[in-house]
């Protein structure tokens, strides 16, 4: 186990940076559709390291990695529990002044003025309705495909080497590792274009918070796909602090600052205290097992 896992770390850190370094050397530009498509395709390059990886060692592609659509009730956990997180941490950034929800941010503006074509009486409030209802919507079709190319590796193959290892100890080690792996993204100003160097350890921080939430769901739905389905929601309704919040400091406010942090140690000590005291499964505390 120890040598697959060293093995599939660095070479998808490898082909990831690789790639990511010849986008910056060729002048690519996050911000633009050729970034967009670029980014989406950096999602993958986890999938394409476990096949390789699986290849090398002659394991079944993809098999054993808890890819199961049999539904229960965590499907929805997955799918709901994101645009809480994203709506929370909105709301949660107005404790960081200068910081205020507002509904006269240029970025809204700009929005209502281009939707007023097609929806004439759309205002701030109705967007808001409509982004999440959006946002749903992609979370659990397009984003949670592309959500998979991770999650078939952080939430997958990665988290079946750990299986019998304590789960917060798995939660800070691939929570770690998967932050380091955005590393290139970050640098080039992906969610902290404000702070760039710092978002370096705040992504680190971000994604060690939020895996212990992903982590419980799969196991609690013994299905990966709920993993994608998080992941993808809650990309898909990671702007909205941006839009909604004045002021906007991307290292204190939204999903992926100081306020997401808060937001997500709630989720964490809520899910901990459900699984000890209600549940009594002691997941959080016990050695991890996939079946």
């Amino acid at each position: 186990m120890k040598n697959k896992t060293i093995f599939f770390s660095v070479l998808v850190l490898f082909l990831s940076w690789t790639a990511a370094a010849l986008f910056y050397l060729l002048n690519g530009d996050l911000q633009t559709t050729v970034g967009f498509v670029f980014s989406v395709g950096y999602m993958f390059f986890p999938l394409l390291s476990v096949v390789i990886v699986q290849a090398i060692h002659k394991e079944p592609i993809l098999k054993g990695l808890g890819v199961s659509f049999k539904l229960n009730r965590w499907f929805v956990v997955a799918w709901l529990l994101p645009v809480v997180f994203n709506v929370a941490a909105m709301f949660a950034s107005a404790l960081f002044p200068p910081m205020r929800f507002s509904t006269e941010t240029p970025i809204l503006q700009d929005a209502l003025a281009q939707m007023s074509q097609s929806i004439p009486d759309i205002d701030a409030y109705k967007l808001l309705a409509l982004t999440i209802v959006s946002g749903l919507s992609a979370g659990i079709t397009i984003n949670a495909l592309f959500a998979f190319g991770e999650e078939i590796a952080w939430r997958g193959w990665l988290l079946k080497q750990f299986e019998g290892v304590k789960f917060l100890k798995i939660s800070l080690i691939i929570g770690a590792f998967w932050g380091i792996w955005h590393a290139p993204l970050i640098a080039m100003g992906h969610n902290y274009a404000q702070h760039p160097f710092i978002g370096l350890g705040m992504m680190i921080v971000f994604c060690v918070l939020l895996t212990p939430v992903i982590q419980y769901i799969r196991v609690k739905s013994k299905s990966v796909v709920t993993a994608a389905i998080f992941h993808g929601t809650l990309n898909a309704g990671a702007g909205l602090s941006l839009m909604y919040l004045d002021n906007f400091n991307d290292l204190l406010g939204g999903s992926a600052g100081l306020a997401g942090f808060l937001v997500l140690l709630v989720i964490n000590c809520s899910l901990f205290a459900i699984d000890k005291w209600v549940t009594k499964e002691n997941i959080f505390t016990k050695e991890l097992s996939l079946e």
